[in-house]
């Protein structure tokens, strides 16, 4: 996969709030749901999931989602991972526009709540959202990169660039190669 257009801004999902960054960060992260190539709704690392009176999301994982590192993704990763994208010191530009549905992610978000209430991890391959009504767009928000799965410990040891030198994804392509204004290269994961 050659890229032929300007560098991406970024390639933290979190941040991402242009088609360039998008274009790249899809192919390398990923998320519980992905649109198909007909712009259908599917699973992505979820297997499955089922929504009790259009307002309880119940998510299970794929047993065998796993990081490009090895690690098995697990739906405490999700939690960490949304509530990093709403954070006030993560900053993102769109996390209050894909996330609000979800109970508590605004008071989150503005600073006023040490967590997202309405994010519950059930067990490690089960993660459910409790949205503040019935909102047939809610599942398509959550194919966002915003709402993507990243692994704690490589954005934590990285520092704000962590997806220059150690982009750790999930997504079906890996980055290879990155020289800055003039190629970029995934590989299969």
């Amino acid at each position: 996969f050659r890229r032929r257009w300007a560098d991406p801004p970024t390639l933290d999902p979190h941040l991402v709030s242009d088609t360039t960054s998008a274009g790249v960060v899809v192919e390398v992260f990923s998320g519980l749901v992905t649109l198909n190539t007909n712009l259908q709704l599917v699973p992505d690392l979820a297997e499955s999931w089922t929504i009790d009176d259009g307002l309880v999301y119940t998510f299970k994982l794929r047993p065998n989602a796993r990081f490009h590192n090895g690690k098995p993704v697990t739906a405490q990763d999700f939690k960490w991972s949304i509530e990093r994208a709403a954070s006030p010191k993560t900053a993102s530009p769109v996390a209050d526009t894909y996330l609000n549905d979800i109970v508590g992610a605004m008071d989150f978000i503005e600073g006023k709540a040490p967590d997202i209430s309405g994010i519950r991890v059930i067990d490690d391959n089960t993660i459910q959202f409790k949205i503040d009504g019935a909102k047939a767009y809610f599942l398509a928000k959550l194919s966002y990169p915003t709402a993507f799965v990243v692994d704690r410990e490589v954005v934590e040891s990285g520092g704000r660039n962590w997806w220059v030198s150690n982009p750790v994804g999930t997504g079906p392509f890996k980055l290879k190669a990155w020289e800055d204004e003039q190629f970029l290269v995934l590989e299969r994961n």
